[in-house]
């Protein structure tokens, strides 16, 4: 009975990261529609994105304190809650700034999706780390990668608007919701709920430890690199070589995904093999080598530069298992706010890398990521060395 609730709570992570990959990825094709409805300039489009990346950053921070205070269960209900509201929301979006703010409350709900998610697998996967971590990830790969299709799909051939397409979710977010309302969340040999921890740390003594900096840097790079390819890859190809973008640029993000998500799925067991921070190392010297030889072959290269999926896939779950491996029983709460600072590091550094294409050329913002990548792999190396020496890795309660 006790190996069955155990499933239950596995598949309430998995369901939770599909969910979130799905909606996540509606925005492919909600945001060109809400431009086109209210006739938004590109700078106002870029005003939406930057606006709701920032709210989901900034509630991820709110998430972390959340469950540090109410436990990952309610967290992770809270996101299902807020997705729903945002997409109902969307119903009294008479303008274009008013359905800023309705993606804005549906990113919310993300946040708590990345923290409580996040922490339940930190909280559920005691053996085999890595494996699970990118299987639980692989999950959102998928959703990611039907939530444009089903969009496409609903839009082209029914009509959909894109207050219709969020409505849509509301159902599913509705039915997983209640499934965790009626799940205890049992996680240990003692039959205690990830709710109830009696020994936690505080949010200050956790931002004090200078551990908990390092791998918040190190993971924001991973995460630039990582989105690096999805968010300039294709204007890229259309700014430096005038390559469509609806054509070229689509299959080039497509053949990026289907390596990206296969990797997820399969490379678990080789990761296990391999070790944790030995294949975050190799999966970043492949990645520096592609983007090398993608950015100095110049438009024959460019098909290398989506290879980069099955490398940078593995990087963010196998770091959570390396933290997980670090701070052992306070990987939930410890991994909660790592994730919220290096959604930050992440934040800054895509800004960066507009300033870069903005004043120093079209060229150089996605090419930057080659020098993140090997910024990446130097703190990836002063890693390995403080864990080594074992400093700094226990967080006093």
């Amino acid at each position: 009975m006790k190996k069955y609730k155990h499933y239950i709570l596995f598949f309430i992570a998995y369901a939770t990261m599909f969910f979130f990959g799905f909606v996540d990825n509606i925005k492919g094709v909600a945001f060109p529609l809400i431009k086109m409805e209210f006739g938004a300039s590109y700078e106002s489009q870029g005003g939406l994105v930057s606006f709701t990346w920032f709210g989901y950053v900034i509630f991820c921070f709110i998430a972390s304190i959340f469950l540090q205070k109410f436990g990952i269960k309610k967290s992770v209900l809270a996101g299902y809650i807020l997705v729903c509201l945002g997409a109902i929301a969307t119903l009294a979006a008479p303008s274009f700034w008013a359905a800023t703010l309705t993606i804005m409350i549906i990113n919310t709900g993300f946040g708590f999706f990345e923290v409580g998610a996040n922490a339940l697998g930190t909280a559920l996967f005691k053996k085999k780390a890595a494996l699970l971590m990118n299987l639980m990830h692989f999950f959102y790969g998928f959703g990611a990668i039907l939530g444009p299709k089903a969009s496409g799909l609903l839009t082209g051939t029914f009509n959909f608007s894109w207050k219709e397409l969020y409505l849509v979710i509301i159902i599913p977010g509705i039915l997983i919701a209640i499934f965790i309302v009626f799940t205890r969340f049992n996680t240990d040999s003692n039959n205690k709920t990830v709710n109830e921890e009696n020994k936690k740390p505080s949010f200050i003594t956790i931002l004090k430890n200078p551990m908990v900096w390092i791998f918040s840097i190190t993971i924001g790079f991973m995460e630039v690199v990582e989105f690096g390819t999805t968010n300039w890859g294709a204007l890229y190809l259309q700014d430096v070589y005038g390559l469509d973008p609806r054509t070229v640029g689509a299959t080039f993000l497509s053949f990026f995904y289907v390596m990206f998500t296969a990797s997820r799925l399969f490379s678990g067991l080789i990761i296990e093999k391999a070790g944790y921070m030995k294949s975050l190392v190799l999966s970043t010297v492949s990645t520096m080598l592609l983007f090398f030889f993608g950015f100095v072959l110049g438009q024959k290269g460019i098909w290398i530069l989506p290879i980069t999926g099955l490398f940078v896939a593995i990087l963010f779950p196998t770091a959570i298992a390396v933290i997980m491996d670090t701070f052992k029983e306070d990987a939930p709460i410890v991994s909660s706010i790592i994730i919220t600072l290096a959604g930050a590091v992440n934040g800054i550094l895509q800004l960066s890398i507009g300033f870069i294409n903005q004043y120093i050329g079209e060229a150089w913002g996605y090419r930057s990521c080659l020098l993140y990548s090997v910024i990446l792999l130097l703190l990836l190396f002063y890693l390995i060395r403080i864990r080594e020496k074992g400093s700094m890795l226990k967080v006093e309660n």
